[in-house]
């Protein structure tokens, strides 16, 4: 079912892409993909020439105000965005893709909600409209088992941590 709502029900459409310049690693472009079923504006930052058989360097990020910008919830997650930044400066190459949630509280009750995991397929989606099929995520967590990446041709090859430099 995720193959046919691959190739007939596209959820996001990129709307906007311009250069940007960040004190995380130089040059990137920035494209804005909305959400056509809730209005949600994902931000996506790529780095270099993703092109090519390669595996890239991927970041999925849920924003989490109190997580990335209050720091609450224990350590490291504060600097994960901006440390993934540079380590994909590293490399030379990849994707950082920043998923928005309108109803995220700030209070969750823990797990993976239903939201949570359609967030996974909105960011596939993206993914696969970049033209990536083998990614290497960047996560502090252990491996992910996200199940239907294939569907949208998608396969993680490989995890790397996310340095703690700051």
């Amino acid at each position: 079912m995720i193959a046919y709502r691959r190739r007939h029900d596209n959820l996001v459409r990129m709307r906007t892409e311009e250069t940007i310049t960040s004190e995380f690693g130089g040059e990137w472009r920035l494209r804005i993909y909305a959400d056509e079923t809730q209005g949600a504006e994902h931000i996506v930052l790529v780095k270099g020439d993703i092109s090519g058989d390669d595996p890239v360097l991927v970041r999925m990020h849920a924003l989490d105000p109190m997580l990335d910008i209050v720091g609450a919830g224990g350590p490291g997650r504060r600097n994960e965005f901006g440390d993934a930044m540079e380590a994909i400066a590293a490399e030379g190459r990849g994707v950082l893709v920043l998923l928005r949630d309108l109803h995220m509280t700030l209070h969750p009750e823990g797990g993976a909600s239903p939201q949570t995991l359609r967030q996974y397929g909105l960011g596939a989606q993206i993914l696969s409209s970049l033209g990536l099929h083998d990614i290497v995520l960047l996560t502090n967590s252990p491996r992910p088992k996200v199940v239907g990446l294939e569907a949208y041709g998608l396969s993680i090859v490989g995890t790397r941590p996310i340095g703690g430099g700051r």
